[in-house]
Formats: C-alpha cells, sequence, structure tokens
C-alpha cells in the first residue's frame, strides 16, 4: 500500500492523521519565522520563538499574538504555502475543486498558561466537510500538543457537557485522547467534527502553532459560507468551463 493511501484510510478510520509537510514547501514556514522576527525584533530578545516567553509577559501575548496575525495574513506566499504542504493529501482528500479558510489562524501557547480553548470540536458553526490543518512552526513535545480524540469517542464526548464534574474533560482527555509529538515540517490534519483538547503546557518552551481550514467547494457548509470566510485557492477544469 503506498504512503498516501494509508494516510487516508487511516484518516477515514479516526477522523484523523499526522503527516510530513511537501519538503520543497518548508521554504515558506522559515520564511514565515524569519519575517516574524524581523517585524517583532524586540519581543525577541532570546532570538528563539521556543523561548519566546522569556521575553513577553501572560498580560502581553494575546496582544502581541494578534498583531502577529495581522502581519502574518499579509504575507502573500503563506496560504500558497500551507496548501502546497499538504496537497497531495488535500487533493486526494477533497478532489479538484478546493477553498480555503480567508485568515490563517496563529495559536502561541506560553508554558503554564492557563488561557486556552477549551475541550470541543468545531461543528456545527464549521461544516463537517471541513478539514483543519494544525502545523507547528517548533518541535511539539508533550503538553505541547493536542489531545487528539479518534471519532468512535464522539458520544462519548458529546455526554461530558451534561455533567458537572469540573474535572470530566481532562479526565476524558487523559483516558481517551492522543498526544501526538509533532515537529516542524509536520503537521495534523483533522475533521471539524472530531473533538480535540489543548491541555496546558507543561514544557520550558513555548508553542507555535498555524491553523487553517479546507473543504470542498460543492460540499454543504456550515454557518461560515464561502463568501465571508473561505476563497477558492483551486478548481478544475470543469469549474471553470461552467463559469
Amino acid at each position: 500500500m503506498d504512503k498516501l493511501k494509508s494516510l487516508t484510510e487511516e484518516f477515514s478510520k479516526k477522523g484523523y492523521v499526522k503527516i510530513k509537510l511537501q519538503k520543497n514547501s518548508l521554504k515558506y514556514f522559515n520564511k514565515l519565522k524569519k519575517n516574524i522576527k524581523i517585524k517583532f525584533k524586540n519581543k525577541f530578545k532570546k532570538k528563539s520563538f521556543e523561548k519566546f516567553h522569556e521575553s513577553i509577559s501572560f498580560l502581553e501575548i494575546n496582544d502581541i499574538r494578534i498583531k502577529i496575525i495581522e502581519f502574518m495574513n499579509k504575507q502573500n506566499y503563506i496560504k500558497k504555502g500551507i496548501y502546497e504542504s499538504v496537497q497531495p493529501f488535500l487533493d486526494a482528500s477533497l478532489g479538484p475543486d478546493i477553498i480555503i479558510q480567508k485568515g490563517i489562524n496563529m495559536a502561541i501557547q506560553m508554558p503554564n498558561d492557563s488561557k486556552r480553548p477549551p475541550f470541543h470540536r468545531d461543528t456545527p458553526h464549521s461544516s463537517n466537510h471541513e478539514l483543519v490543518v494544525w502545523i507547528p512552526l517548533v518541535h511539539c513535545r508533550k503538553t505541547m500538543c493536542m489531545h487528539m480524540f479518534d471519532k468512535k469517542y464522539n458520544k462519548k464526548a458529546i455526554s461530558l457537557f451534561k455533567g458537572k464534574n469540573k474535572n470530566r474533560f481532562e479526565k476524558f482527555a487523559e483516558k481517551y485522547g492522543d498526544l501526538i509529538d509533532v515537529k516542524f515540517g509536520e503537521a495534523i490534519i483533522f475533521s471539524a467534527d472530531n473533538f480535540h483538547n489543548i491541555p496546558i503546557n507543561k514544557t520550558k518552551d513555548t508553542r507555535w502553532s498555524l491553523n487553517i481550514r479546507f473543504k470542498n467547494l460543492y460540499t454543504p457548509y456550515g454557518e461560515r459560507n464561502i463568501l465571508d470566510y473561505f476563497e477558492i485557492i483551486k478548481i478544475s477544469c470543469v469549474t471553470k468551463f461552467l463559469n
């Protein structure tokens, strides 16, 4: 069985998969990191993404993150780079007509920062036909990573929201979650309908990651429509002909 087929079959079973980025795409992410360092050089006292927390306080981090996101989304090359980095898997999974989220998101999670998204899945706000691509900009290990949950646990996960034990989500994550180490140059691709959980980062390094959504142009939409939230990144010759 070839590698791509193995990856798509793994995704079909669980709803998520770890993949290696295309080698020729790493130049886009290295360029982004270089440009961020140049633009925000006064914030990189240690000159390291992993040690960013040594220069920034918890009170500053969200304002800085928003400014970096605004800067990043002005870099015209990065969407193309993200698509190219996972193109074989996306093309095999979504077909020839693909749309991409307009705004790339970035998460910066410093050690011991308790402010993080709760245990959740992206549907129904997002369509369950969307794929989320999660790309770290640093090597992520242990609690720098996300708990991913096999789709077979969705019913159990949904039942948690009726519970009252305040630690129920953490206990569920420890029992059923897959905490996958992901290096720079790798990515997690998961269904918007899959639950995921971000633990408190207990390592000594700051996690930097990008996330963005893709879907087929013609599959059903959630609350996010093509005009407001998506743009076309690839269309088939048939779509071109019909339009």
